[in-house]
């Protein structure tokens, strides 16, 4: 109960603080407190940036607007003209280019706000006046000059200036319904001989967000009531001859009615921009080239003839940068450019309610999701679905939504889901590992924390004290073990099987085997308890081969390992004894120490199995039980109908060669060629058997090179016994039964 409490309450918390924080990143921009903004903004970094590489991701690099093109005062300009700021005579110079090549408005993002200290007989502000008036002279020419709005500098008109006037633009308000009031700066308004030349004056005034970057454009601005355009707002319409109007009819809700749509503003007077690109985007000509250009440059004519002509500094240290969202050393006037970009397109947001109610639908239909689906308690459906929900609505929101005008609030929607995911997961996997904890200290003294572990999943309790069932049991010895103490030290002894047994006994884990005790070098395990496996003897099976692997990969590495091990280690060996038959397994011990292990007739056939594998010359010693359950997958060879010390009863043994996959030709060969000898020998065709052992022989060879000479071998065994049957018949009554006289 109080773990579901604690599920609950926590799930409840991460939606509302998803909720919430959606909220704030909608506020946090309309805010003037410093310390309030500042507390608040934490979800407008996040979902901000989130959207930003997600508009990013769907920009078209190559999509140029000819329309909007940059006469730069770059680094080339100013190396040929001499310095900046730049000769005011040059700029007479280039609108007169300019004017001659067609241009249909030429905008200035260069202040105009003192005289030049010129000595020349007629000042160049007189002669850019009278050529921005000869401009002018046509009604479909504009030239425009920038001014700037402050709220925080002292230095500001008391009164609106007059020239200003002339760009009022048209509103319709509800009564003390206004925007963010700023005064006009006096610092970097135009000289009054230019602003008397009727040419357009637009201010120019951006405030980053809280993180630093620039992503809204204030495109009017609130002087006294009266609302005057901004650069980019200024040449949208002299480039159209498009008359605005704001309507400004309830709180929160500013309008700008324009032919190409309706622009939604926020309280400042501001929309955030929706990027066509950066540089790549808009075509580029240096002022100095246009200066330098014949007056019928046919070149110059297609670039510039009845576009928007922006003159804006690029040159290293001479322009003001700006971080934006494409590109993080942003000259100022692309800015600019991308704002009358949009409005020429009618790029323009849906309006902020909408984008906000699809935002939480979002969060709470993909949580709602989640949640649901999370009661069916299948983990790998849990992931499934919260990678889908996450992948899709990021899909959803980039591919669709985005390039409609949404401004999705995705980051905390995908909070919300990967949260709620996550807390459940804990939740679940806290309290289920406390049962886990609790059950390993109960039975940690009868059985592996592993099986446990598969127990706790399976929800069947172990059944402790004696529990009879088809099993396999499994042995292992390595070969000569005792000689190994005679060649190594302690302290080595104890570090190379420490190694070998990790090895082995991962191996035997990852196959649910039940590790019963160490004896030694000895590995005693078995399959099939205390958790009911259906393929133990496959398991055991596979444990064997994997082990012999795995001790060919050991003995490599000693050997690369130069001097440390003597050769007995370098060719280190293990025996494998598998039976499989009726076992019990169960607690055995005292109600002090107890031990979980097995016993049975079963059992004690496996370790005589392991034992008499020496006796053959092989590795993998395995009954006909344990062989006929494993079931196909391996290559087999029979090796013998015997009765080992200790039973009456015949059990026929076989050895494992290799997988079927990967197996190499010979041993598929020798399984082969043995079976047919084999079958001689039990006719009692004891020249034809001799015969093929002898070949078989040889690729027992193959198999173990090293061995050549030093081991016996089945084949080596079977031509023995041959011999002997050959001089002394054993009769016609034999049934090819072997008795093993020792272990």
């Amino acid at each position: 109960m109080i773990s579901k409490i604690i599920q609950y309450f926590g799930t409840f918390l991460i939606i509302a603080f998803c909720s919430i924080s959606i909220f704030f990143s909608l506020a946090e921009r309309e805010i003037d407190d410093p310390s309030i903004r500042k507390f608040l903004s934490y979800p407008s970094f996040f979902e901000d940036r989130f959207y930003d590489y997600r508009m990013k991701s769907t920009l078209d690099p190559n999509k140029v607007d000819k329309r909007l093109v940059l006469v730069a005062i770059d680094d080339n300009s100013l190396r040929k003209l001499g310095k900046w700021p730049v000769p005011r005579i040059y700029w007479v110079k280039l609108m007169k280019k300019l004017q001659t090549f067609g241009a249909k408005v030429i905008a200035y993002d260069v202040f105009f706000s003192e005289m030049s200290n010129s000595c020349d007989a007629i000042p160049p502000e007189k002669l850019m006046a009278e050529t921005i008036k000869d401009i002018q002279k046509d009604p479909k020419r504009h030239v425009i000059l920038p001014y700037s709005l402050d709220t925080q500098n002292a230095e500001y008109f008391k009164e609106i200036p007059d020239t200003l006037y002339n760009f009022l633009m048209d509103t319709k308000q509800g009564e003390n319904l206004n925007l963010d009031a700023k005064k006009v700066s006096k610092a970097v308004f135009p000289i009054s001989i230019l602003a008397d030349t009727e040419a357009g004056l637009a201010h120019i005034e951006a405030e980053g967000d809280s993180d630093g970057i620039f992503r809204h454009y204030q495109v009017l601005g609130n002087v006294d009531t009266l609302y005057f355009p901004s650069f980019s707002l200024m040449a949208y319409q002299y480039y159209t001859g498009d008359k605005p109007v704001l309507e400004v009819l309830s709180i929160g809700d500013a309008t700008l009615k324009l032919k190409t749509g309706d622009l939604k503003l926020n309280y400042k007077g501001e929309s955030k921009v929706r990027w066509l690109g950066d540089q790549a985007n808009f075509p580029f000509v240096s002022m100095y080239d246009v200066l330098m250009a014949e007056d019928d440059d046919a070149k110059m004519i297609k670039l510039l003839k009845d576009n928007i002509i922006f003159i804006g500094s690029t040159s290293f240290g001479a322009h003001d940068l700006r971080h934006t969202p494409v590109n993080a050393m942003l000259p100022g006037i692309y800015f600019h450019m991308n704002m009358v970009n949009m409005l020429l397109d009618g790029k323009f947001y849906v309006p902020q309610s909408d984008s906000t109610q699809i935002s939480w639908a979002l969060l709470f239909g993909g949580t709602l999701v989640m949640l649901l689906i999370m009661i069916f308690g299948n983990a790998l459906l849990d992931v499934f679905t919260m990678m889908s929900l996450v992948t899709g609505l990021y899909l959803f929101d980039t591919y669709y939504l985005l390039p409609g005008g949404y401004e999705i609030k995705l980051f905390f929607c995908l909070m919300s889901v990967v949260a709620c995911y996550s807390w459940n997961t804990f939740i679940h996997f806290y309290f289920a590992s406390k049962d886990k904890k609790f059950l390993k200290e109960a039975f940690s003294t009868y059985i592996s924390p592993e099986l446990i572990d598969e127990m706790y999943d399976a929800g069947e309790p172990p059944k402790l004290g004696g529990d009879c069932g088809v099993r396999t049991a499994f042995f292992t010895d390595i070969q000569g073990f005792s000689t190994f103490s005679e060649k190594l030290s302690a302290t080595q002894l104890v570090e190379l099987l420490n190694e070998y047994l990790t090895a082995m006994t991962d191996i035997l884990l990852e196959e649910m085997g039940t590790l019963d005790k160490y004896e030694g070098d000895a590995i005693i395990a078995f399959f099939g308890a205390p958790m009911p496996l259906e393929d133990h003897a496959t398991r055991a099976v596979s444990v064997a081969h994997r082990m012999q692997e795995k001790l060919l990969e050991l003995r490599v590495k000693w050997e690369g390992e130069g001097d440390k091990w003597p050769q007995i280690v370098h060719d280190m060996r293990m025996r494998v004894g598998l039976n499989s038959g009726e076992i019990v397994t169960g607690n055995m011990g005292s109600t002090q120490r107890m031990n979980y292990t097995m016993m049975g007739d079963s059992v004690n056939l496996a370790a005589r199995l392991e034992e008499s594998a020496k006796q053959y010359g092989i590795f993998t010693h395995v009954s006909k039980a344990t062989m006929e359950l494993a079931g196909k997958g391996y290559i087999w060879r029979e090796v013998d109908t015997v009765k080992v010390v200790g039973k009456s009863v015949a059990v026929t043994t076989f050895d494992l060669l290799f997988k079927e996959e990967g197996a190499p030709e010979y041993l598929v060969e020798l399984a082969d060629k043995f079976k047919i000898a084999l079958d001689h020998y039990k006719a009692q065709q004891w020249d034809q058997a001799i015969a093929l052992f002898k070949e078989t022989t040889e690729l027992e060879y193959q198999r173990y090179p090293k061995l050549k000479g030093v081991k016996t071998n089945p084949s080596e065994i079977y031509i023995e016994r041959s011999e002997q049957f050959k001089k002394a018949p054993p009769g016609p009554d034999w049934d090819g039964v072997y008795t093993l006289t020792s272990k």
